[in-house]
């Protein structure tokens, strides 16, 4: 079988458009359905999917708790998460990646383009976890940006709660320490602190390594890392904006 797939809404009707669309996609996905979040959360500690697809909207549990309580309390804390949604809200879609969602799609779905992000976050899930393999064994790990965002790998060494030196280097170059998971302390070429990590984290193209060590150095970070990944992400998207404003 192909990836494991589990998708959760209360709708039945939205539940079964979602398993036609991903079953006609030809890559042979194994398709697992719940009906609100708490079904959900039972099924993903027992199955194990390799990304989940949620509604936001659903009683007993909603999407946003689900993907809180799938980052925080259970067995696959980095699995990709899709959230859909009827309603354009940005307060709800930062409250969602706050959770820790990877992406945000509104209904009525574009089939051809949930079907490239299935395949895409499926495709960098696969790089995380050989990443993680190798940093258990070797105690550290280094890679290429344009295989695995920077977004990605601070993400990772978040919920793995991971402490020790980032490196990165590209057109601007830094030191990210992190402790128990937390970015502790952020320097660039030209910044330091916050400031630092908002520089660090568009880069597209360079290199990354991170070994695991003891911290010791005065904390110059002190938003939670999903904060400052939220708020580089933002910085991020009104650049491009810009960019595709003035062209």
């Amino acid at each position: 079988m192909g990836a494991k797939i589990l998708i959760v809404d209360d709708n039945p009707n939205v539940l079964r458009l979602l398993k036609i669309s991903l079953t006609k996609a030809g890559k042979d996905y194994e398709i697992i359905e719940a009906e609100n979040g708490e079904r959900a959360f039972e099924i993903a500690n027992k199955e194990k999917p390799d990304l989940i697809i949620s509604d936001v909207m659903m009683p007993q549990m909603d999407g946003i708790e689900l993907c809180w309580m799938i980052r925080e309390n259970s067995q696959i804390p980095l699995v990709p998460f899709i959230f859909l949604t009827s309603f354009d809200d940005p307060e709800m879609e930062i409250r969602g990646f706050r959770a820790g969602a990877d992406e945000y799609l509104s209904k009525p779905i574009d089939r051809k383009l949930l079907l490239r992000r299935v395949e895409e976050l499926l495709a960098r899930s696969q790089n995380v976890k050989k990443i993680e393999d190798r940093s258990e064994k070797q105690q550290g790990f280094a890679g290429d940006l344009r295989d695995l965002s920077l977004v990605e790998v601070l993400q990772m060494l978040n919920l793995n709660k991971k402490s020790g030196l980032l490196t990165v280097k590209g057109k601007v170059s830094g030191t990210i320490y992190f402790k128990e998971g937390q970015v502790w302390h952020a320097k660039s070429d030209n910044q330091e602190g916050e400031a630092a990590m908002y520089e660090l984290v568009p880069l597209e193209e360079g290199t990354f390594q991170f070994r695991s060590q003891p911290i010791n150095v005065q904390r110059n970070v002190h938003n939670s890392t999903m904060n400052v990944i939220m708020e580089a992400c933002r910085i991020m998207d009104e650049a491009r904006h810009r960019e595709e404003s003035d062209s």
